[in-house]
């Protein structure tokens, strides 16, 4: 498929964009046009999910065959394990991250798959990751210092950013990574990305809250219309509403997912563009 290309100057100072241009329609009508990679990617995350269960499984099963006193050693052999746990997670994420990335970039050209390198993406990710829990060890000392009657207003105010820039860096870092960028030079630019050149990347983070508005409101609507078409038959409401509750979250977690798939390839677009 081809779509028509901005020049990067373009693509930063333009402060409206057309809809035929929307950064998300077109990385949209790039997936609708290759579903066997779009499928690929959606498969590496399934299996990634598969993993994630079958290590915790793994994790909870040790942590109780290796149960100990109450004592030091026990808490150093409980804090050892978590660490494997995190660090075979973290493995497993980027793995299957780095396969992504292969059909990521096949959609824009001819990719030579390797795994040659696996291991610094791993180290990447490691980094990224040892940095943002810093950052929350922060948090937590600072509202630790605050009142509780303030502290979930703080929690909120700063949740919401602290995830939306953890979001944005790593969706910068990696495809910085797999078009050729070290280590270094990937969280250097991913940051820099990140905090000075929003304008780049603000649909995707639109994009996120308009559909998680829109998902809000359908569900707004739905639940008013369950309590008023079964207020008279309480048991009829508490029914409705439990099937309503469990769709709710899975056409939720559809959703959600749809927009994370859209904007990964849109990310990729930014990276390809900006570089």
């Amino acid at each position: 498929m081809k779509s028509k290309n901005i020049s990067k100057k373009e693509f930063i100072k333009k402060k409206v964009t057309p809809i035929k241009e929307s950064l998300f329609l077109k990385s949209f009508h790039l997936a609708k046009s290759n579903p066997n990679k779009v499928g690929l990617m959606i498969l590496f995350d399934v299996l990634f999910l598969v993993s994630l269960y079958g290590l915790q499984t793994l994790f909870q099963y040790f942590a109780k065959t290796l149960a100990l006193p109450q004592n030091i050693t026990s808490a150093f052999v409980f804090i050892s394990l978590s660490l494997i746990f995190y660090l075979a997670v973290i493995f497993a994420y980027s793995f299957f991250k780095y396969s992504i990335l292969d059909s990521l970039k096949s959609l824009f050209e001819a990719t030579e798959f390797s795994f040659k390198r696996l291991g610094q993406f791993y180290l990447l990710n490691v980094i990224i990751t040892g940095i943002f829990f810093a950052v929350i060890i922060v948090f937590n000392f600072l509202l630790a210092s605050i009142k509780q009657t303030y502290a979930p207003f703080v929690f909120i105010f700063l949740a919401i950013p602290y995830l939306l820039f953890l979001y944005v860096t790593i969706n910068m870092s990696h495809p910085l990574f797999y078009e050729g960028s070290s280590v270094k030079e990937s969280i250097n630019q991913g940051f820099k990305t990140t905090f000075t050149r929003i304008k780049a990347y603000r649909e995707t983070i639109l994009i996120i809250i308009m559909f998680a508005l829109l998902t809000w409101i359908l569900f707004l609507g739905s639940g008013y219309l369950i309590r008023l078409v079964s207020s008279k038959n309480y048991s009829l409401y508490l029914n409705t509403y439990a099937y309503f509750k469990q769709a709710s979250i899975v056409i939720f977690d559809i959703v959600f997912y749809f927009v994370i798939l859209i904007n990964r390839i849109s990310f990729y677009y930014i990276i390809r563009e900006t570089k």
